[in-house]
């Protein structure tokens, strides 16, 4: 039985909305910190050897990742799908000059490639072929370094998916797909994740810049951190995942203003391979019954804050009542209160005063 890292590389440099196959991209500060964080997941693990794709933001991930300890071998067949006619423009012009094609990808998208390009399905049979002939030759545990369209292509048919949803695969940049390989068969343990349980500061920054978060949805999110760690405190047992509260209220409202912002907002942070961060987002704005003691604290904290100073429940849901003109609205007004309420009087209870 042998271990098999796919791994998508860093973030690069001008790939947003383009067609990036074949255009051979570097890594941007982001991508550069992205692979320092994989060098240090790898220390912890056996591995033989890296391989990669020989694309630039591919090698260099590589390379740190590699730390100098660990042999790195190229292999063409690691590289990302071909784009074509389309390679390197943007998906706004596509559309625009190959209307009848772009909609007939759209429509197929797994099976039909960009005109004189590769499908994901080609891309990723073509990926497939390339990681059997490394495995045959190679022993123990490897990384491949490898890129989020061929990779998709080739992990669709191993998950059961339809081609048509190969989106739905996370492959975030400095994602890590961790398969099983035993008596010729791959078992896909996980998708996706980043090497770290919750984004460290610098990506948790750029995944606010990402999304052109506000200042004001900064200044809250942090103020809610402040409020939530302070709650979490006096807890002694279950203890309080700290990191996870602080990440969770950071960036609770990285969707704000989009319609369901809770739910958008963790699927942000899922697609980003921070799945137990994602799990706190999309509860925070209506918090079900088995919500567990991070999700709590959240919840409370988003609604002792207003803007970005400290507040009461009362005056917090006072303003909020006033927009409520539907019953339907006054309704969840008054579950999310309630909801409020009673962690506030669980959390007196147990540890004392809140304000």
């Amino acid at each position: 039985m042998r271990k098999l890292y796919l791994i998508r590389h860093g973030q690069c440099r001008d790939g947003a909305h383009r067609c990036i196959g074949g255009t051979d991209l570097p890594l941007d500060e982001v991508g550069l910190c992205q692979a320092e964080r994989l060098r240090q997941w790898a220390r912890s693990k056996p591995l033989t050897a890296v391989y990669t794709s020989p694309l630039s933001r591919c090698r260099e991930t590589a390379r740190i990742l590699s730390d100098g300890r660990l042999p790195v071998h190229t292999a063409d067949g690691l590289r990302e799908m071909d784009g074509g006619v389309w390679e390197g423009l943007l998906y706004a012009d596509i559309r625009v000059r190959w209307p009848e094609a772009y909609a007939a990808r759209g429509a197929h998208l797994g099976a039909v490639p960009p005109p004189g390009g590769e499908s994901f399905s080609a891309a990723g049979a073509r990926l497939g072929g390339c990681i059997r002939g490394i495995l045959a030759r190679t022993e123990g545990d490897i990384a491949l370094i490898s890129h989020a369209g061929a990779g998709r292509g080739w992990l669709a048919p191993l998950l059961g998916l339809d081609l048509d949803d190969v989106l739905s695969i996370r492959q975030p940049w400095g994602g890590i797909s961790e398969l099983t390989w035993s008596r010729g068969r791959f078992t896909v343990d996980c998708l996706g994740l980043q090497p770290d349980l919750v984004p460290p500061p610098f990506l948790l920054k750029a995944l606010l810049d990402r999304q052109e978060a506000p200042p004001a949805v900064r200044t809250h999110g942090e103020a809610v951190a402040r409020t939530a760690l302070a709650l979490a405190d006096p807890i002694p047992e279950p203890p309080v995942d700290r990191p996870l509260l602080e990440a969770a209220c950071r960036l609770h409202d990285i969707a704000k203003g989009s319609p369901d912002h809770a739910r958008r907002g963790a699927r942000l942070l899922d697609e980003a391979g921070y799945p137990a961060v994602a799990a706190l987002i999309a509860v925070h704005h209506d918090l079900p019954p088995s919500a567990g003691l991070e999700a709590r604290l959240l919840y409370l904290a988003d609604k002792l804050v207003q803007g970005s100073e400290p507040t009461c429940l009362e005056a917090r849901f006072a303003a909020s009542r006033k927009k409520c003109e539907t019953p339907s609205a006054r309704a969840a007004w008054e579950r999310r209160y309630r909801a409020a309420r009673d962690i506030l009087d669980e959390y007196q209870l147990n540890w004392g005063q809140t304000q």
